[in-house]
Order: structure tokens, then C-alpha cells, then sequence
């Protein structure tokens, strides 16, 4: 009686089973299908995207070469048609590198180039920085200064990667323009930056010691300033002491 029951129970069983596949096997197909296509699709997708990268990096090394080898003007024409069909990463690198390039021949289209590259907000933060202090330094050798103080102020933040370079440049271009009490006071703030690369801290010291040697040294007091005459030591190694005593003079 009991086996009975039991053949009847799975007999229940089988029906709901292949009513219950009757109703869903067509969406179970189509949701199997649908991960088949996107998997493929994904993988396509990704060995296009692979194969565009290793082609945009070997134009980009040919370009490179051509620069390289003092092709200024081919290898500047190289990057700028990277910088049209090149995926996203590439085609910024190339604008920058073509920028480069183009300022060897001709610098304020080279500082357009670098001022548009800059604003452009598709480009990653990291490449406009890098565009930002090109273009400050183009502009200091332009004699600009009012634009290279412009282009380096947003760069001389807490956070900004190249404060520091920001930094160094815009001490430079006081001092380019005797600017002294402004240079001095911006290369004390790099050698007390504790942050700042240690060459760079050097750099400071040694650029001071220009500014010292152009404009003399400020006494602590304010009430004058000293002249300083660099030692040099003769060229045939004697002692230095034994030559003519250098003389200072007070302002």
C-alpha cells in the first residue's frame, strides 16, 4: 500500500517539475544567452581595446624616435595625429609630447597648445599640471611674467604635485627680474619646507647664493645691506688665502 502511495507522490513530483519547466525555459534560455553575449561581447571588447593600446604605443615610440633623432617637425606631425584617433590616455601624452616638440620651432604656439591641454577637463589632473608648468616656463622665457605668475599660483598648493617645481620657478622668475626681496623670500620657503626633494632644497641654497652675490646680503636688522664677492680659488691650486684680501662694503 505504502509503495502505492509513493509512486503516486512521484508521479506529483515529475508533473510540478515539468510544469514548473514548461512555464520558465524559455526565460532560463534567454538569461543563459544574454551571459554567453556579454561574456563574449566583454572579451572582445578587451582585445580590441588591447590591441588599440599596443598600436597607439608603438606609434607613440616611432614618434618618439623621430623626436629623438632631431625630426622636430615629423615627429611633432607624429603626435598630433595620435593625439586625433589614439585612445584617451595616449592621445593626452602625445598632445603634450607634440606641444614639446612644436616649441623647438614655434614657443607661443607651443604655449597655446599647452594652455588648451591644461583647461581641458577629458584630460586626467596629472596631464594638466604638467601642461600648466610648461606653459609658466614658456611664458618666464617670453619675459611674461605677469602670465607665468597666473599659470603657477594653482599649482603651489598643499596637495599639488608639482608645488614644489611651481615653487622653484616662481623664485626663479624674481630673480630673473631682480625681484630680490620676492626671490629670496620664496626660495626661504623651499629650504625650510622639510617636504620639498632634497635636491631641489640645494637648488635653493645655490640660487641664493646668486641672489646674495647680485644684490648683497639683507643684515637681520634691516638697516643695510652687505656686498659679497664670491671666492674663487686660483686655477693653479694655491692657497686662496695667500691672494689679495677681498674687501666688503656697507650700504
Amino acid at each position: 500500500m505504502s509503495d502505492i502511495f509513493q509512486e503516486v507522490d512521484e508521479e506529483v513530483q515529475r508533473e510540478k517539475v515539468e510544469t514548473l519547466w514548461s512555464r520558465y525555459q524559455t526565460p532560463v534560455f534567454v538569461i543563459a544567452g544574454l551571459i554567453v553575449a556579454a561574456t563574449g561581447a566583454w572579451s572582445y571588447y578587451t582585445s580590441e581595446r588591447t590591441k588599440a593600446a599596443d598600436a597607439a604605443n608603438a606609434r607613440f615610440m616611432a614618434a618618439v624616435t623621430l623626436a629623438d633623432s632631431g625630426k622636430s617637425e615629423e615627429a611633432a606631425a607624429a603626435f598630433n595625429t595620435i593625439a586625433k584617433d589614439a585612445p584617451k590616455g595616449y592621445a593626452a601624452l602625445a598632445r603634450l609630447r607634440g606641444a614639446e616638440e612644436l616649441g623647438k620651432s614655434d614657443k607661443t604656439k607651443a604655449m597655446d597648445e599647452l594652455d588648451a591641454l591644461a583647461e581641458d577637463k577629458s584630460v586626467d589632473r596629472l596631464t594638466q599640471e604638467v601642461a600648466r608648468l610648461r606653459s609658466a616656463v614658456y611664458s618666464i622665457d617670453a619675459g611674461d611674467r605677469e602670465k607665468a605668475m597666473l599659470k603657477l599660483a594653482p599649482l603651489i598648493t598643499t596637495a599639488g604635485v608639482f608645488r614644489f617645481s611651481a615653487q622653484e620657478w616662481t623664485g626663479l622668475d624674481a630673480l630673473f627680474d631682480n625681484d630680490y626681496d620676492e626671490a629670496e623670500r620664496v626660495f626661504n620657503v623651499l629650504l625650510n619646507d622639510r617636504d620639498a626633494p632634497q635636491g631641489m632644497r640645494a637648488r635653493a641654497q645655490a640660487y641664493q647664493g646668486l641672489l646674495h652675490a647680485a644684490r648683497g646680503v639683507k643684515r637681520p636688522e634691516g638697516g643695510g645691506i652687505t656686498s659679497v664677492t664670491p671666492i674663487i680659488e686660483p686655477a693653479d691650486g694655491s692657497d686662496p688665502s695667500s691672494a689679495p684680501p677681498l674687501t666688503q662694503e656697507k650700504q
